[in-house]
């Protein structure tokens, strides 16, 4: 069970940092707003997210299941937010956003505060998700752009963090040298 759960881990991971690279760019201030590959992108890795969370519940991977859900729910909202603020929709309420993202902030620091007996690189993804997170909140309730933009750069560097994750896991497990089952099989033959 263990060898397939690196693959997992990998794709989950990988897909929050392709994910969350996305839609902190334009929070970054590098671009106005989210383009339509990103909110395509967002679509599929939400669900791909979804799946890597059901079998990593399936191989005993609770941190990993939480997080991957969690981020299923966060980016398949953005978006559907990104759907729906579309030109033309209906705009929000800063203070509205601002608890949105306060929510999310709750959700992922108790994540956080469960995840101390992990790797390194999974406690540093955490927190600064949802300090990013807690950026974006604070932006939104103030108004003042100094929060959004740290919680764009937050959020980069929690992208990052995120493909360390992922390369960890793989490259961690090719390291060991325990080769799939498949190799190991034609190995014999």
């Amino acid at each position: 069970m263990n060898n397939k759960s690196v693959s997992t881990a990998t794709i989950g991971f990988m897909c929050l940092a392709l994910a969350g690279w996305m839609v902190s760019m334009p929070t970054a201030g590098w671009f106005e707003r989210i383009y339509p590959h990103g909110l395509a992108v967002m679509t599929a890795l939400a669900i791909l997210l979804v799946i890597m969370g059901i079998l990593t519940f399936v191989h005993g991977r609770t941190l990993d299941c939480i997080i991957f859900f969690g981020g299923a729910g966060l980016f398949w909202s953005a978006h559907l937010y990104g759907m729906a603020a579309a030109p033309g929709g209906a705009a929000e309420p800063g203070s509205y956003g601002g608890w949105y993202f306060f929510v999310w902030t709750l959700f992922f620091a108790w994540v956080w505060l469960g995840s101390f007996k992990a790797e390194l690189q999974r406690m540093l993804f955490l927190l600064g998700l949802w300090l990013t997170l807690l950026a974006l909140a604070i932006g939104d309730w103030t108004a003042i752009h100094g929060f959004t933009l740290a919680g764009g750069y937050l959020g980069l560097i929690t992208s990052i963090l995120a493909a360390i994750t992922s390369a960890v896991e793989v490259i961690g497990h090719g390291g060991k040298g325990h080769p799939n089952e498949d190799s190991r099989a034609a190995a014999r033959t």
